[in-house]
């Protein structure tokens, strides 16, 4: 069985359609289960525990990153071989299940292998993303895959990830989400008005970064098309 751990619900919904919420494990197939984790690390690896213990011998993260390369954009698509931590150490994704997987979504282009760093905070700046670059020598970042990588590495599970770049390198998270994000990742629409009203100078930046995250969300959607009638190519 595949375990496939989600960080938010919003990025869920390119796998499912229905109604998500964070903890929620819903079926997508007799052999697939979606864990919601909520973000960050802890939640993604108590996420990846219960799909073990429902019977997962694969594991899979899936959802948006942030570029820490400007030679990344919006709605690239992540396949990552290596994924290194701020401390150094690292896991490799699965080598035949990347290789199936990188097959079958040759004609999304652009397909990156690229390192992905582990960041147990939110990359709110630019200065924090090129700050992770420097450290680790990533491309791309989040607060998940890296993680569930070295997780599945103790644990001897088979893993990949696939991710779309949601905010380019110099793309800022405003204030204003900031402010109005609880820690599932929910947004709190009132605080959100109420902060974009105080300082409407940040309603540039988020249209920017809406359109950012659409981008990666269509991009995520073409992946699910290609890849679940043949079950993620689960490794055999």
């Amino acid at each position: 069985m595949l375990g496939i751990v989600v960080a938010l619900p919003v990025e869920g919904k390119t796998l499912h359609g229905g109604t998500l919420q964070v903890g929620q494990t819903v079926s997508l197939s007799p052999a697939i289960l979606l864990r919601i984790s909520g973000m960050g690390p802890q939640r993604a690896l108590a996420a990846a525990t219960a799909l073990r213990q429902k019977g997962a011998v694969a594991l899979m993260s899936w959802g948006c990153s942030a570029a820490l390369t400007p030679a990344l954009h919006a709605g690239d698509l992540l396949l990552p071989e290596r994924f290194v931590m701020p401390g150094g150490e690292s896991a490799r994704s699965d080598r035949a299940w990347r290789q199936r997987l990188a097959e079958r979504l040759r004609t999304l282009t652009p397909l990156h292998t690229v390192p992905l760093a582990g960041s147990d905070a939110i990359l709110a700046t630019s200065d924090d993303k090129q700050h992770l670059q420097r450290q680790t020598g990533a491309a791309a970042a989040d607060m998940e895959a890296a993680f569930l990588a070295r997780w599945a590495k103790r644990s001897a599970m088979p893993f990949v990830a696939i991710r779309s770049i949601s905010d380019c390198a110099r793309t800022g998270l405003p204030t204003a989400v900031q402010a109005a994000t609880d820690d599932h990742g929910d947004i709190d629409l009132l605080k959100l008005i109420h902060h974009i009203a105080c300082h409407p100078g940040q309603i540039p930046s988020l249209i920017r970064l809406s359109r950012q995250f659409g981008r990666a969300r269509n991009r995520l959607l073409q992946a699910a098309e290609a890849l679940r009638p043949n079950g993620f190519y689960l490794p055999c």
